[in-house]
């Protein structure tokens, strides 16, 4: 992991804690996520029966990677007419965050998972997991390519990994806070990409996954990869990988000890606190009648663009 994606990352927290502490400051705006969200409902996913991938299978492990604090996935089977519980897990990397506001909001919703998506695999083991939903969350990620890779790698054969995002939102945001990639498709192809550099994700993935990529008619892309091999040693953690998290905690913790640097932090959540305060006060069919006029109507109100 390069130090310059993490330093990027890290530098969008303010921003993330700031939005979601004023979605759970105010009951509209929280009933109303609430209301949009399938938690307590069957699992409902664009451009993939979920639910009759998940109905066969006994105990199926579940992972909402990135799931900000919105619990939009559903988290049950439907069977006739009847809701089967299946055991999802919400992940995060920012979850101490997010239980922190919780707590504070006093809200009776699951405890969130702490876990980064570029090292999925030291947080769940390797072909334990049947299935992997990544929505609006895999572009804001410090390695988004990584990611991929490492949830393949918790995946049993047969395990579905589900990615549904917005094309392009790094250049939509101009490169700020967590958008620092870009998800696009292509000619049926999955490509994520930033100024620096191109992937193209159906050709590294080719040997020990199936991909379908799809562009649903709102604009999101969705692509759905079918695990049907072991993903590469060489793909996973290496050396490098390491030596790079134990350089940032030491750069991180320099910055923590120094004033300046904590003062640039606290007036960042103080700046993105006082707007969010101000726009998550609005009622919420205000706002989502301004997202359906920029054409955001729909993730980028649950997984906060």
């Amino acid at each position: 992991m390069e130090q310059n994606d993490i330093s990027k990352w890290l530098r969008g927290i303010a921003y993330e804690i700031a939005f979601w502490n004023n979605v759970y400051r105010w009951k509209w705006t929280f009933q109303g996520m609430m209301n949009w969200s399938h938690y307590g409902k069957a699992i409902d996913l664009e451009l993939f029966d979920a639910n009759a991938f998940l109905a066969p299978l006994d105990n199926a492990q579940l992972l909402d990677v990135g799931c900000g604090m919105s619990y939009v996935t559903g988290n049950h089977v439907k069977e006739g007419d009847t809701l089967r519980p299946i055991p999802l897990h919400y992940v995060d990397a920012l979850a101490p965050y997010f239980n922190k506001i919780l707590k504070k909001r006093k809200k009776d919703l699951p405890a969130i998972e702490f876990g980064m998506v570029e090292y999925l695999s030291a947080f769940y083991s390797p072909g334990s997991v049947d299935m992997v939903i990544i929505q609006n969350a895999l572009d804001h990620s410090a390695q988004p390519v990584k990611g991929i890779l490492e949830s393949l790698h918790v995946l049993k054969e047969g395990g579905v990994l589900y990615l549904n995002h917005h094309p392009n939102e790094a250049e939509t945001e101009h490169y700020k806070g967590f958008h620092q990639y870009n998800i696009d498709e292509r000619d049926g192809q999955l490509i994520v990409w930033n100024r620096q550099s191109e992937v193209n994700v159906n050709h590294l993935v080719a040997s020990f996954a199936d991909i379908e990529v799809k562009r649903h008619a709102n604009s999101h892309i969705v692509a759905i990869l079918r695990k049907k091999g072991e993903v590469g040693a060489d793909a996973i953690t290496t050396a490098d990988d390491r030596k790079a998290l134990c350089e940032m905690l030491i750069l991180n913790n320099m910055n923590a000890t120094s004033i300046w640097q904590s003062i640039r932090y606290r007036f960042s959540f103080w700046w993105y606190n006082s707007i969010q305060f101000v726009a998550q006060a609005l009622p919420w069919k205000w706002k989502m009648g301004i997202k359906k006029m920029i054409g955001q109507e729909n993730l980028s109100i649950s997984k906060r663009a």
